[in-house]
């Protein structure tokens, strides 16, 4: 069992933010405490690609451009083309 000792002030403070929380002392501050730890826990690492060969992802982003039809003209996105017609 951890023993706090904490000021008046101090206790005062955590009763106050326990009760605003909904909460008795005890099960804010184990709230808090095991918030703070999993904040510190490391990110799950990500496997790299084998050498030579693309990320899975890479490989959807392909195919999902490859879904989209080709143009055979050049699309005008200019900002005139855009706003024609709205008084620009």
């Amino acid at each position: 069992m951890i023993n706090l000792p904490l000021s008046a002030e101090k206790e005062a403070k955590l009763r106050q933010r326990a009760t605003a929380a909904g909460k008795d002392v005890v099960e804010y501050v184990l709230q808090v405490v095991e918030d703070d730890l999993a904040a510190e826990e490391p990110a799950p690492a990500i496997a790299p690609a084998a050498p030579g060969k693309p990320d899975p992802w890479v490989n959807e982003f392909r195919a999902w451009v490859a879904s989209h039809p080709r143009l055979d003209y050049v699309a005008d996105d200019s900002r005139d083309s855009i706003y024609a017609g709205r008084g620009e």
